[in-house]
């Protein structure tokens, strides 16, 4: 019987990563077909250099709303993908937490995940979040100094009376709080739109523009001229194209995606 469990929870394991894999598979493929839909100019059925590079002369004309050749941070940040970017964030979190199905997130709703969290965080089960337990580091790397910064101070805002842990009530009040803020119409629904017109949203956006901005910037200037974007573009595409042919096809997409 033991024998025959283990068979069962072996083939149960091989089917979950096989439906993963399958999902994974899917998610790429479509992926690929949305980039030959925009890219593909010639219909060749792969992207090649050239469309790579002007896609990516598009992306930086639609960012650059001055034409004058260069984008700040905060052009990036409030550039069209960005908020694209945003958007899709907020309907992903909507979908996850709305288990209702209502199209919304409700207080209970919220507040359920919020506890869920907790429960993840307390690795020891003893119903308190330690600073160690709240800045837990992924996998085995270490935390980058500024996110540790962040968890710092995220810390002493969740531990309300200041006794150096923080309890289920105290991350749950914060939880609360936190969906009063987003709750703009006052209804009890928080809605992708007003998640992704949150203060925190846009937060996010200018970080995420700051480092796209430290990364292309390679002359130091403050600024990302559409020479070191398109520089960027041909480093990307030759990571991608694997084998090296100057054109990338489905395979090659799905490995980085």
């Amino acid at each position: 019987m033991y024998r025959n469990t283990r068979l069962a929870l072996f083939a149960a394991l091989i089917a979950a990563c096989a439906a993963a894999t399958a999902q994974q598979a899917d998610r790429s493929s479509k992926h690929f077909e949305h980039m030959l839909k925009k890219w593909d100019a010639n219909g060749d059925g792969r992207i090649s250099l050239d469309e790579y590079l002007a896609a990516a002369s598009a992306h930086f004309q639609r960012i650059d709303v001055q034409n004058s050749g260069s984008v700040s941070v905060d052009q990036i940040a409030n550039s069209p993908q960005a908020k694209e970017r945003i958007e899709h964030r907020a309907q992903g979190l909507v979908r996850h937490l709305d288990t209702a199905g209502n199209g919304y997130i409700t207080p209970d709703e919220f507040v359920a995940a919020a506890k869920a969290r907790f429960a993840k965080l307390d690795r020891n089960g003893d119903g308190k979040l330690t600073p160690d337990e709240l800045a837990m580091p992924r996998g085995d790397k270490p935390m980058p100094e500024k996110r540790a910064q962040h968890a710092e101070h995220r810390f002493d805002k969740l531990d309300a009376n200041h006794d150096g842990v923080v309890t289920l009530n105290e991350y749950v009040a914060a939880a609360t709080a936190k969906f009063k803020e987003l709750d703009v119409a006052g209804n009890g629904r928080v809605t992708a739109e007003e998640l992704a017109n949150s203060p925190k949203a846009h937060e996010r956006a200018e970080h995420v523009a700051e480092r796209i901005a430290k990364r292309l910037d390679t002359n130091g200037d403050g600024t990302v001229s559409k020479d070191e974007f398109l520089a960027a573009a041909k480093t990307r595409f030759a990571k991608l194209d694997k084998n090296g042919d100057g054109f990338l096809s489905a395979d090659e997409i799905a490995r980085h995606h």
